[in-house]
């Protein structure tokens, strides 16, 4: 009866056990449900959706074009991925030790008959098993702050090719016009050279530029189509026909103050973030280790029946645990000390790197920022003041059809330029949203370390005055 005893006992101290980790496991799949809960953002599953079959329809907007991204890209779906996998070690790590069962003869024949069966129970002691969960729950959350990461690098991308495709649309609109104020010019200065008016170098001029014209407007429809195999490519459908984009390159953008953008970015990117759960995970994994070399108990309980004259009942009892003589653990709990001082510094030079990456952005982006508020407020304005007065003296014979359509050209030329500046503009703006990890995009003032600070007069060029234009003395 004692051996019963003993058998019922380690039953009970299992099956508590056991049931104990059955509920932490159905618990900590709420706690773990959402890595948005940690990250102030979506969910995985909510940005992870099944590609629709059949033909997707040509996005004209940026919205459209991340939404499409969001639901197909691989980048994003391998991260939700890991972000499971992280969460079923979680679970596992907290799982209690199976009790193992045996039944054994040790005699099998005669009159001498052993039959023999045993429980046995591992008792984990010190918390490993509360250490270990800690350890793997610090892998969760870096792995969701890594799905976040990865979501804005797709993010990132989209925004980028999308507008360097509405940069290459407009830069095709103005090389027509190229096109036609060089081949306009070239028959002009051929009709002129054949009246005797002209010069042949005036018309090899002309065909030179018309020429030249030709051959931007071929690379910019070249490079239209790679823009749009670019965007495909980064919404996850690269054999989709992708159309016209439709946005606002005009569209006002603040400024930032870099100090302040520093800070944020450092606090809202999630790379720091993830690193910073590794540090956690590491002094969690260097706990774990010091406790190690404490033994668990084996707690094994047992009846066995005697096959004999007369026969006898027995109990078998046995208690086990590891003597930690030699190895207690050293090496591995050297290696975690390491693994923290590591961590750190990976964190420190990830917080280092966003800094200086920060502060390149807002540079560029500044500079980019200027440039056009000048091509906007000076240049443009001068070249299009220009073409009026050209035209007002053709109007009185005061100069040539060529002059005015040197004029034409210039603005046209100016305007290319006001957009190429315009690219660098939107190219740096991507650059701090994606720094920011910005859900809105174009950045609007209410962003982080965002500053209403528009050009100001003294580092705008002298603005055109008309009063000091004076018509082109006559030849």
């Amino acid at each position: 009866m004692a051996v019963v005893a003993w058998a019922v006992v380690l039953v009970a101290l299992a099956w508590p056990a056991r049931a104990a980790a059955e509920n932490w496991a159905s618990q900590s799949q709420s706690q773990l449900h959402d890595p948005g809960q940690a990250l102030g953002s979506r969910s995985p599953t909510e940005a992870v959706v099944p590609p629709v079959p059949g033909i997707l329809q040509p996005p004209r907007t940026l919205a459209e074009c991340v939404a499409q991204a969001e639901r197909l890209h691989p980048r994003i779906r391998a991260a939700q991925a890991a972000v499971e996998m992280a969460r079923g070690k979680a679970v596992q790590a907290r799982l209690y030790p199976n009790p193992v069962v045996a039944g054994f003869s040790p005699q099998m024949a005669g009159s001498y008959s052993q039959w023999s069966g045993t429980v046995a129970q591992d008792l984990v002691t010190a918390g490993k098993l509360r250490l270990s969960q800690q350890a793997a729950l610090r892998e969760v959350q870096k792995a969701q702050f890594e799905f976040t990461r990865a979501r804005f690098d797709v993010l990132r991308d989209v925004r980028r090719s999308f507008y360097l495709l509405l940069v290459a649309q407009r830069r095709q609109e103005i090389f027509n016009q190229l096109l036609q104020i060089a081949t306009r010019s070239y028959e002009i200065g051929r009709q002129l050279a054949e009246a005797g008016e002209g010069t042949k170098a005036d018309v090899l001029f002309w065909n030179i530029e018309r020429d030249r014209a030709e051959v931007r407007l071929l690379n910019a429809g070249v490079d239209i189509e790679t823009g749009r195999r670019q965007l495909a490519a980064a919404m996850a459908v690269p054999r989709e026909e992708i159309g016209p984009v439709a946005g606002d390159l005009l569209a006002s953008l603040p400024d930032f103050e870099l100090a302040m953008l520093q800070e944020e970015v450092v606090r809202l990117n999630a790379l720091p973030r993830a690193a910073s759960a590794n540090v956690a995970r590491a002094q969690w994994a260097l706990e774990r280790a010091v406790v190690e070399p404490i033994p668990n108990v084996n707690l094994l309980g047992g009846y066995q029946r005697n096959v004999d004259f007369p026969a006898q009942d027995q109990g078998l009892a046995q208690v086990m645990m590891e003597v930690p003589l030699f190895d207690r653990n050293q090496g591995n709990i050297r290696s975690a000390q390491a693994d923290i001082a590591n961590s750190r510094a990976e964190l420190r030079s990830i917080e280092l790197d966003l800094a200086t990456q920060t502060a390149q952005a807002v540079n560029a982006f500044r500079t980019a920022r200027r440039l056009v508020a000048w091509y906007e407020e000076s240049i443009l304005p001068k070249a299009r003041e220009t073409v009026q007065l050209t035209q007002m003296l053709y109007g009185k014979g005061e100069v040539t059809f060529l002059s005015l359509l040197q004029a034409q050209r210039t603005l046209t030329e100016t305007e290319l330029a006001f957009v190429e500046a315009q690219a660098e503009r939107w190219s740096y703006a991507v650059a701090i949203a994606d720094l920011l990890q910005l859900e809105v995009f174009p950045p609007t003032p209410a962003a982080p370390a965002a500053i209403e600070a528009p050009v100001g007069p003294e580092e705008r060029m002298p603005a055109a005055n008309p009063a000091a234009v004076q018509p082109l003395p006559q030849p």
